[in-house]
């Protein structure tokens, strides 16, 4: 039984080091909420209904590390 209960625990110690992943810097940070705000541009609140558009496009860009194409420009 205690042979059982070392190996469950050897187990569960060891699986943190083999599946950590490191966080996204802050330079992806920067880069996702300047294309965030790009695709997404700010508007006047009250001036349209609140959406999380920019919010979800954001934490995409983060979930791929800033591997995302850039948009274009905004006209005007």
């Amino acid at each position: 039984m205690w042979l059982l209960a070392g190996i469950g625990l050897a187990v569960t110690l060891d699986l943190p080091g083999k599946y950590a992943f490191a966080s996204p810097s802050a330079e992806t940070a920067r880069k996702c909420m300047r294309y965030s705000y790009l695709v997404y541009p700010y508007k006047r609140p009250g001036s349209v209904r609140g959406s999380g558009d920019r919010q979800t496009y954001f934490r995409e860009c983060m979930a791929k590390d800033g591997n995302v194409p850039e948009p274009p420009p905004p006209n005007g």
